[in-house]
Parts: structure tokens; sequence; C-alpha cells
């Protein structure tokens, strides 16, 4: 009922480890089928099943994380770590060159806030070669694929990830085409499910930050560094 008042003011709201079920989730999913007001909220470590994780992002007009930001290593023995780190490294760096880049996609050009996609599109890629470390060889797909899913998340799913994809193959050099990056983000979509919600690092910057105030100067000094820690 508060969620659904007019007079709601709240704009971060969280019910994790809030032994929440799905008959919660159903009414908490008709609240917020009628907020326009609350940005964020956090429903990890609840006992929801995917239909009432299902529910609630249906009708959510919000930021909604199910899951929990956790650094996510390949499993041992499938991969070895240092070959890993260094392939990640240099992906990430040229993800971050890519989404600052004057040939970046139209898409990205404006999108609501470039720096939470490009921490979506990080924490998209470590969920996904987690998952299976020796299927997943070509990490510039991967990357361009991240970056699409995360774009389309950020975006509340008003962007045309035909036209995403193939401004992102065309930054590849001709190594993909915009099919494969088409494909390759079905497969993460599908491999990472509601692992596609999790908050990350920025995520907690920009609730630091809120918190305690600061200038453009601060912004652009914390954005660095975190920068600097992804990789």
């Amino acid at each position: 009922v508060v969620l659904a008042s007019p007079t709601f003011g709240l704009r971060r709201l969280s019910l994790r480890d809030n032994r929440l079920t799905d008959a919660g989730a159903r009414c908490l999913a008709e609240a917020l089928a009628s907020n326009v007001v609350l940005e964020e909220l956090d429903l990890w470590g609840n006992a929801l099943t995917d239909d009432g994780k299902r529910a609630i992002l249906k009708t959510a007009k919000c930021e909604v994380f199910l899951e929990p930001g956790l650094l996510l290593q390949p499993r041992p023995g499938l991969v070895d770590p240092a070959y890993h780190c260094k392939l990640r490294e240099i992906l990430f760096d040229w993800i971050s060159q890519m989404h600052t880049s004057i040939h970046a996609p139209r898409a990205l050009d404006g999108a609501l806030d470039p720096q939470g996609i490009l921490f979506r599109t990080f924490s998209h890629i470590d969920a996904y070669l987690a998952e299976d470390a020796l299927s997943h060889t070509e990490y510039q797909l991967i990357g361009v694929a991240c970056t699409v899913v995360a774009a389309e998340l950020e975006a509340g799913g008003a962007l045309e990830d035909e036209e995403l994809a193939g401004g992102l193959a065309s930054l590849t050099d001709g190594a993909y085409t915009q099919e494969q990056v088409r494909k390759e983000a079905d497969a993460v979509r599908k491999a990472l499910g509601f692992k596609l919600h999790q908050p990350t690092a920025y995520t907690f910057l920009r609730r630091y930050l809120r918190r305690t105030g600061w200038t453009e100067e601060s912004f652009s000094l914390a954005n660095y560094l975190i920068e600097l820690a992804a990789m």
C-alpha cells in the first residue's frame, strides 16, 4: 500500500535477506506497477522462486537487484588463471576505450548512464565466463555481446538490439558480424538469467556519493579508480 501511494518518496529500498516469498513478491509486484519514484530495489537473499522474480521484473519501473554482486572467477582447473586474467584485462581495457570512442554506436552515445552500461558489461562478462570458461574462447565477441545486453538493461529494454549489435560488430574490424553478436547476446541472456540483475561497483559508488555529496572532480576521480580496480 505504501509503495503504491502517490506520496511515496523513497528512491532506494532494500528488502534483502527479508524472508520474502513468492506470495510477498506478487503483492510487491502489484504495488510496483504504479510506482514511478523508486529507482533501486534490493531483493537478494530472499526465498523467491523464478516465478516470483519474474513477477517483480515484469512490473517494476526501477532497477531491481535479484542477485548479490560477487567477483566471479572461472572454476579451478578449467582455464589457466594467469592466461584468463591477462585476456580479461586486455578485454576490459578495450571495452572502456570502445565506450568512449567517437566511433561508438549512436545507441551508446545517447545512453542514460554510460558508466552504468560499462560496469554492467564488466559484471556480465565475469559471470558469463564463470559459467563455463572452456567453451568461451572468443573474448572480444563476448565483450560486445555483453555490451548489447547491458545497454538494453540500462535503457529498460528501449534499445533496438539489431542496430546496436551492428554498430558494435563494426568495431571488431570485421572479426564478427551483426548476426554473430546477436546470437552471442542471446546466449548471454540464456546462461545468466537472473544473474543479469546484480549490483555493480558503480551501483555502490553512486549510492555512496549521493549520501556524502560530490563534485564533478571527485566523481571523475572515483569513476577512474573503480575502473582501474575492475581490471
